[in-house]
């Protein structure tokens, strides 16, 4: 039997090495996530701009009707028109919001995966530092044997 072998902590250092790979892992699940939700934010605001500029091509429609007069049936007509694309503003400012909450949820477990990294991290260094001063210790015991 080697020495490694013979290591009584074997089996937690195996973990802590497993441990340290699911959590890289995780972190890189909730990064791809964040970036994808992140995409998803850009389009709502894209959709929000959009949106606002239909609702100004609207208005001035409007306004250009008034200047050239026209029958009270066309600007009830538009009056319609303008308050559907109020409507749609709107729908697309909600959507944009409930994003930006969604990549903001998404952004802190980023932050969870890191920390739970940083913590898997820290504990295989534990036993990775047990586990040489062990070897160190075997080799002296070894030494002092041979002399």
């Amino acid at each position: 039997m080697s020495e490694v072998d013979r290591y009584r902590l074997a089996p937690v250092r195996d973990a802590r090495s497993r441990e340290e790979r699911l959590r890289r892992g995780d972190l890189a699940d909730a990064a791809s996530i964040a970036r994808a939700s992140e995409a998803q934010v850009a389009a709502a605001a894209g959709r929000v701009a959009e949106a606002r500029a239909a609702l100004e091509a609207a208005r001035t429609a409007q306004r250009e009707l008034v200047t050239s007069g026209t029958t009270s049936l066309a600007l009830s007509r538009t009056e319609q028109f303008i308050v559907r694309r109020r409507r749609d503003l709107d729908a697309a400012i909600d959507a944009h919001a409930r994003a930006e909450a969604s990549h903001r949820g998404q952004l802190d477990q980023v932050d969870a995966a890191r920390n739970q990294l940083a913590r898997a991290r820290a504990d295989k260094e534990i036993i990775e530092r047990h586990f040489t001063r062990w070897r160190t210790a075997k080799a002296r015991l070894a030494e002092r044997r041979e002399d």
